[in-house]
């Protein structure tokens, strides 16, 4: 997956992420190769050169992304991946937040499951101020639950069904979207859910610091 922001005028509203004047691009790739799961480590230039290469005849108005991609600020090129790790942590070195538990660019739970996270370790480390092999170990033994839920929600056999392959396939892709856009059901599944993400876990609370006590 690529994100690009083509348009560099400076942005018209403090405070805000992105002015009007401002263009996001996404490029998303489904392609199993060695070139593709490697070139989101090769430098910048050959990272360009590679999206340039597979779009560059896509049409609309793609050729304005990939120019905008050469001088973008913004540019960044990654693989979508979950991480998955037996162990958040060594000694008196923790992971936290993607780097611990990547459920995917597709979950909608990254800032989410970054900011559960913080405030389990926060806690345990407050709960347990002298043992810290002890406040890392239950780190993990209570978040991991959270984590093994929200990532277990990713489907690829609905990822794959929303990078098709074949003409037909994206045609039929573009309608389905099409009337559910014409529809509204995105906000409106949104307003039914009622569930949390996570499943039946809980957060918990969170101590205050022993040394405000």
């Amino acid at each position: 997956m690529l994100r690009v922001n083509p348009c560099q005028r400076p942005r018209s509203r403090p405070g805000t992420q992105w002015a009007p004047n401002e263009t996001q691009a996404y490029f998303v790739l489904r392609e199993e190769s060695e070139e593709a799961s490697a070139i989101h480590r090769a430098p910048v230039e050959r990272q360009q050169e590679f999206w340039a290469s597979r779009f560059h005849d896509a049409g609309w108005q793609t050729d304005r992304f990939i120019e905008g991609m050469k001088t973008s600020p913004f540019f960044y090129s990654q693989e979508v991946v979950q991480v998955r790790t037996d162990t958040w942590s060594k000694g008196r070195v923790v992971l936290a937040g993607d780097a611990a538990h990547c459920a995917s660019p597709y979950s909608g739970m990254g800032v989410s499951g970054g900011l559960v996270g913080a405030h389990v370790l926060a806690g345990e480390i407050n709960r347990h101020p002298g043992d810290l092999p002890t406040a890392l170990a239950n780190y993990d033994r209570v978040l991991r639950p959270f984590v093994n839920e929200i990532q277990g929600e990713v489907n690829p056999r609905l990822l794959r069904l929303a990078m098709p392959m074949t003409q037909r396939a994206i045609d039929a892709f573009r309608a389905t979207a099409a009337v559910a856009c014409f529809l509204r059901v995105p906000g409106l599944a949104a307003r039914l859910a009622k569930e949390d993400r996570g499943g039946n876990w809980q957060l918990p609370e969170n101590p205050a610091p022993t040394s405000t006590i």
